[in-house]
């Protein structure tokens, strides 16, 4: 799909000094997006082993069960037992397994992923669509999406994965996308093939409804 306008984005420049010169311009580039990224992209992560997980998490304290419910946002005042928070911890845990095939995303969050974790998320077998934030730490815009995108992240909840990548970090990654304007927002399909893309800044609405266009 071709490249759909967003506000004005930030150009990809080859070192963060000349970045932050030409940061302040509006020019984006129009680029042919690439038809898939699933050929490189590895194999998804193994099933969830429940038994294992509950075993492991038996062997935690009551206290640091408590912790990381409360870390996933989960409510255990309620929950009595100590085998209690062990069986919500563990359903939250493959909630998130079937959710992501990297095990770094979860519903309703913006997860910043490596290259691995990426490649990951577009190896296939997904069965929901991957909205995709590339950006940079300089980038005006970016800065200026990043809580509009949490803010959508908590509105798509599990209908769609959300992530973002820092294009400096992992610049093979940029390249390989055909990035030419930050911030680039893409969607991709369960198989990792992209369906489209939007260079520039993006506010809640505008990015909820670009994924939900491709929910299926």
């Amino acid at each position: 799909a071709p490249s759909a306008p967003g506000a004005a984005a930030a150009p990809v420049a080859q070192n963060e000094a000349k970045a932050k010169e030409e940061a302040k311009a509006a020019g984006v580039a129009d680029r042919t997006p690439p038809p898939s990224t699933a050929d490189a992209a590895a194999s998804p992560s193994s099933s969830f082993d429940r038994d294992a997980v509950l075993s492991e998490l038996r062997a935690l304290r009551v206290s640091e069960l408590r912790s990381r419910l409360s870390e996933l946002g989960i409510r255990w005042a309620t929950m009595i037992d100590k085998d209690d928070l062990v069986r919500a911890l563990a359903d939250a845990m493959e909630a998130g397994a079937n959710f992501s095939s990297s095990g770094a995303l979860r519903p309703g969050e913006v997860a910043d992923i490596t290259d691995e974790e990426l490649s990951l998320e577009l190896g296939g077998g997904a069965t929901t669509p991957l909205l995709l934030d590339v950006y940079a730490t300089w980038c005006g815009p970016c800065q200026m999406m990043a809580p509009q995108l949490k803010e959508a992240a908590r509105e798509l909840g599990g209908s769609v994965r959300v992530a973002k990548i820092d294009s400096d970090k992992y610049q093979d990654w940029a390249s390989k996308l055909n990035v030419g304007g930050l911030p680039t927002v893409i969607v991709f399909n369960g198989e990792g093939n992209e369906l489209q893309r939007v260079e520039g800044a993006l506010m809640k609405q505008g990015l909820v409804e670009l994924a939900r266009s491709h929910i299926y």
